[in-house]
């Protein structure tokens, strides 16, 4: 079954044990049979009447789900990461619908009772869902595949797959000789067949996948890792490669609308900036003193430099001996300075650069000019980021967190060419509800 349509399927099952969950919470507290019968509605317009007033809190906890990432395949495993994401989305879903009641005001409502039955039943039920729903995805539903590849790309591809069942497919074989796929195909009753793209183009080849296209998924190795992985294979990226996907003037509507929603959303969250700006400069103080903000020289749109702001988080000594890359555990990070980080708040202040044009809220991060020569150096097109703005978070960021050497940049380059491909607003917003997910989680570095 194709991802897209397990998202579906994981979707509706939600929703379904949602609405089933109110219905016997509604049952329990209001049927015949409990002790809180009214005797002026009946249970179905009780149910009616929890209807209206859960419908919105059902919705802003679905976003809630999507924000924690828990309609990813991906990660859609029985482990413990999987379930850690699920119980701090329960935390945040509960104390929301919390401050959703109490700002609410719902006649013949009872939420402190109703809101407490109600998440334990979802609760349980939803775990019982999510973990059959998961050793479905792992052990049925799974597509038997043919790999064609005479390297290791395709062996690599093969043991991703086999690990993470989840994505769909089972790799019966990784095969370099095309005499019989045909015959292999039918016999093992293959549903998808993953290409070498060096191989795409033989015609002995070709004439065989005519036969069962009409019966078999058929794609080749770079764009399925694409599509599944949601990066760029920068091996095939060259000028031919810019030309086909990344044309501007198809673009220029989003452009517009982008730079509208940011300067409007810049403006409404200066606010937010203020409040947590001030308390966030006190501790600074408090800690150790020194400068509150940071100015550092960044490369933005088509090359141009401008001055990105971020509160300090680093000792004022930290280059003393000139740039460096960020690394884990920095020691020149403070305490406070380790806290805004994790929790992205010290970039608060680039909604500054975001109102006056210099970035926006999701593009690639904006490189240092020290680290930028060396790149552009080292990296074939790694100048091609900058035909967007740079953004306060973005694929990359949330997909790589930080880089701390060239490899890792092409890593995060590869992540950067995907978004520049697929730009669209409804990407953007998923990238700006994901990165919530990186804030409460404290996933920052």
């Amino acid at each position: 079954m194709p991802s897209q349509s397990k998202k579906i399927l994981i979707l509706l099952g939600d929703i379904a044990i949602l609405y089933f969950s109110l219905l016997v919470t509604v049952y329990l507290r209001y049927s015949e049979a409990s002790n809180f019968t009214s005797s002026n509605f009946t249970t179905q317009q009780f149910f009616l009447i929890h209807l209206r007033a859960f419908t919105p809190l059902i919705l802003i906890w679905l976003l809630i789900f999507y924000i924690h990432n828990l309609y990813e395949i991906n990660s859609a495993k029985n482990n413990l990461e999987f379930y850690s994401t699920l119980a701090r989305a329960f935390v945040v879903s509960f104390f929301v619908a919390v401050l959703f009641f109490y700002f609410a005001n719902f006649t013949y409502v009872a939420p402190k009772t109703n809101l407490f039955i109600y998440f334990i039943i979802f609760s349980g039920l939803f775990v019982l869902w999510r973990g059959q729903a998961n050793a479905l995805f792992k052990k049925s539903l799974l597509l038997k595949t043919f790999i064609i590849s005479e390297d290791k790309k395709g062996s690599k591809l093969a043991l991703k797959l086999n690990q993470n069942p989840q994505i769909g497919y089972k790799v019966e074989a990784v095969i370099n000789s095309t005499d019989s796929i045909s015959e292999s195909v039918k016999n093992k009753n293959i549903g998808a067949l993953i290409i070498d793209d060096k191989l795409f183009n033989r015609e002995s080849l070709v004439s065989h996948l005519y036969n069962f296209i009409d019966r078999v998924e058929v794609i080749t190795l770079d764009k399925f890792n694409e599509r599944v992985w949601r990066k760029v294979n920068l091996e095939n990226v060259n000028h031919l490669w810019f030309l086909n996907n990344i044309v501007s003037g198809k673009r220029s509507l989003y452009e517009t609308t982008k730079r509208f929603f940011d300067f409007v959303l810049g403006i409404l969250l200066i606010p937010v900036f203020i409040l947590l700006g001030i308390i966030i400069s006190l501790l600074i103080k408090i800690e150790g003193g020194g400068p509150v903000f940071y100015k550092q020289l960044r490369v933005g749109q088509k090359g141009k430099s401008f001055n990105l702001i971020k509160f300090r988080t680093m000792r004022t000594d930290a280059e003393k001996n000139g740039a460096q890359w960020t690394i884990e555990n920095d020691k020149r990070v403070t305490r406070i300075g380790r806290f805004l980080r994790k929790t992205r708040l010290d970039e608060l202040p680039q909604l500054i650069n975001i109102i006056k044009g210099e970035m926006s809220f999701v593009g690639p991060r904006a490189e240092r000019p020290e680290f930028h020569h060396l790149l552009v150096k080292e990296i074939p097109f790694y100048d091609r980021r900058y035909l967007v703005k740079p953004g306060l978070t973005g694929w990359a960021q949330i997909n790589y967190t930080y880089g701390s050497s060239v490899e890792d940049t092409k890593e995060k380059l590869s992540y950067d060419f995907y978004y520049l491909k697929n730009r669209s607003l409804v990407f953007d917003v998923g990238i700006i509800l994901k990165t919530i997910n990186i804030v409460l989680a404290g996933l920052g570095r």
